[in-house]
C-alpha cells in the first residue's frame, strides 16, 4: 500500500519541479533571442537591399503615339475586360496550319465575329466570339452548323467585354491570350 504514496508524492515532486523558471537559450554572448531580433530590427536599412531607382524616376514618358478618341457629347466606350462567358469551338487539330486554315474560313463566312486560335497543348483550337450568355452562343452556333461547321460545340471561357465588331479593325487585347499563358492569336 505504500507504492500508491509513493508515486504520487514523486508525481507531485516532478510536476513542481518542471515548472519552474528556466533561462532562455542564448546565442554565444549572452543575448537573448528576443534581444538579437530587437537589435536587427533597429538596426535594419532596406535601402540597402534595392536597387538605384532615380534613373528610372528621371526617365520620361514617350509622348502617345494616337490621340485618345473621343465623340463630342458622348461618353467613351468602357475599355475591355475580361468576364466569364462562352466562346463556341469550331475546330481542334494538333496541326497548326490546319487550324489556321479553318480559322481563315470562318473569318470570311462571319466578317463581323472575332475568331480566337487557342493553343492548348498539344492542340490548336479555333474558338469564336465573346458572348455573355449562353443564348448568344447558341444562336451563333447555329448560324456556323449552317455554313458547315457541324461539329462545333459551346464552351465555358474567360472572354473580353465590351469590344468593338471585328468590322471596326481594332484588335482586341485579350489579357489571357499573353505569351505565358500559352495562347496565341
Amino acid at each position: 500500500m505504500k507504492r500508491p504514496g509513493t508515486i504520487l508524492v514523486f508525481t507531485s515532486v516532478m510536476t513542481i519541479a518542471g515548472c519552474s523558471s528556466s533561462k532562455d537559450s542564448a546565442p554565444g554572448n549572452g543575448e537573448s533571442a528576443a534581444g538579437t531580433m530587437q537589435r536587427y530590427e533597429a538596426e535594419f536599412d532596406p535601402t540597402l537591399y534595392n536597387p538605384d531607382v532615380a534613373p528610372y524616376l528621371a526617365e520620361e514618358l514617350p509622348p502617345r503615339s494616337e490621340p485618345v478618341r473621343t465623340t463630342a457629347g458622348v461618353a467613351n466606350p468602357s475599355p475591355s475586360e475580361l468576364v466569364q462567358g462562352f466562346r463556341v469551338q469550331i475546330y481542334a487539330s494538333t496541326n497548326i496550319d490546319q487550324a489556321a486554315d479553318q480559322k481563315e474560313i470562318a473569318e470570311e463566312l462571319f466578317p463581323e465575329e472575332w475568331f480566337y486560335l487557342v493553343y492548348d497543348p498539344p492542340t490548336y483550337k479555333i474558338r469564336a466570339g465573346n458572348f455573355l450568355n449562353r443564348f448568344e452562343a447558341d444562336r451563333f452556333l447555329r448560324d456556323l452548323r449552317a455554313e458547315g461547321f457541324r461539329d462545333s460545340w459551346i464552351v465555358p471561357d474567360k472572354i473580353l467585354k465590351n469590344i468593338p465588331p471585328r468590322s471596326a479593325g481594332i484588335p482586341p487585347e485579350d489579357p489571357s491570350e499573353s505569351p505565358d499563358s500559352g495562347n496565341d492569336q
